[in-house]
């Protein structure tokens, strides 16, 4: 940290100066220094979302989104307990832009001739697509240290994201709890000029990559989107080419809660299920659940159905040694049934592995890919 002027007000204060954008804690001004000039330079393209939630707003949400997947929704509020709730206002590089692809690729026939020669049943088809996007771009320079920032984009098209950017006008609202009333303006259309007022009490994180490099991610983001979207028209894609028309770029700080919570049943399952922290991400202007995990997961359901038929089968076996043989068969059943529920649990545990190990290979091609093709 250290001690700069503001160059709006006079005021001095504390800055970290791995930040890019200093935001002066007095009069709200932004600027950025040059270390090797001392120069400082007033940015004024800087927009902040206000804030409208609190905790306890924060709080409602979750339990409301808990009720919602709750098959017993009467009793949500006493089997999910929320531990921690906190949030930032994170900065953003908001890039407006328009990419046109042109994609061209050969695609298999549905009949083919009994005399077809070598690539004969294949034919070539060509597209092209254009569309707009206020992309939004992570100003932080670790962009996994809130979680859910790492991924928000969800795709309409079925296209495995490898990304950290996302379309900003349909990402962040989503997962609304409440509907859409008319005439309604989008978190884009809410932005202020940057005042620490608007955070209503979040902390405000500071900008730490420029402007190029923002562009730079952005461009690479939109392609490879598109180059998968055009993947997805064609059995061999030969060319996927792209254009793009920057229209402008802005910093704008966006509010999100992160919510801790887990899941203590009340009924006899809480002697079979250890609690287990999840978290759910919120937008911080109508609370919608932009990302969330599931309490209790198909996979912790089998695994306590397993232990629960175990000791099921221990019970059965023992009173047939005492009492009756004819338990002995009932405890083969709650034997085969913790038996086979043991190996399902085992292989989703393993599927879950491998599909963590293919997302990590498949990030790595995309990231090789992006590279070879985007430079």
């Amino acid at each position: 940290m250290h001690e700069l002027t503001c160059p709006a007000c006079g005021s001095p204060s504390q800055y970290n100066l791995r930040d890019y954008v200093m935001n002066c804690p007095f009069c709200s001004a932004s600027f950025r220094f040059d270390m090797e000039t001392g120069r400082k330079e007033n940015f004024g393209d800087h927009y902040i979302v206000p804030n409208t939630l609190d905790q306890v707003r924060v709080k409602e949400q979750v339990l409301e989104w808990l009720k919602r997947l709750h098959h017993k929704p009467g009793v949500a509020d006493k089997e999910f307990v929320v531990l921690d709730i906190r949030g930032a206002s994170v900065p953003f590089w908001v890039v407006s832009l328009e990419i046109h692809s042109v994609w061209r690729g050969l695609v298999q026939r549905q009949k083919r001739g009994t005399d077809a020669k070598l690539g004969a049943e294949y034919l070539t088809e060509s597209g092209n697509f254009r569309r707009t996007y206020r992309w939004a771009v992570n100003a932080r320079s670790n962009i996994c240290e809130n979680w859910g920032m790492e991924k928000l984009h969800e795709p309409k098209e079925s296209v495995k994201v490898v990304w950290d950017g996302f379309p900003l006008d349909s990402t962040y609202s989503r997962g609304r709890l409440t509907p859409e009333t008319p005439g309604e303006k989008s978190a884009y259309e809410r932005r202020e000029f940057f005042e620490f007022k608007y955070a209503n009490g979040l902390p405000i994180l500071g900008c730490q990559i420029n402007e190029e490099e923002a562009l730079r991610r952005a461009k690479t983001h939109t392609e490879w989107y598109h180059y998968n979207i055009a993947l997805l028209h064609t059995d061999h894609l030969i060319d996927c080419r792209h254009e793009l028309d920057i229209a402008g770029v802005q910093l704008i700080n966006l509010p999100f809660w992160e919510a801790t919570y887990a899941y203590r049943p009340t009924n006899f399952l809480r002697h079979f299920y250890k609690p287990v922290e999840k978290h759910v991400l919120i937008e911080g202007i109508n609370g919608g659940v932009l990302k969330g995990e599931l309490g209790l997961i198909h996979r912790d359901k089998v695994q306590i159905n397993a232990v629960v038929t175990g000791v099921a089968a221990l019970i059965f076996f023992l009173l047939g040694a005492i009492w009756t043989p004819a338990f002995f068969l009932v405890s083969l059943f709650f034997g085969a049934v913790s038996g086979l529920s043991a190996y399902i649990a085992m292989v989703k545990l393993e599927e879950r592995e491998r599909h963590l190990t293919h997302v990590m290979t498949d990030t790595s091609k995309g990231n090789a890919k992006a590279k070879e093709l985007y430079g």
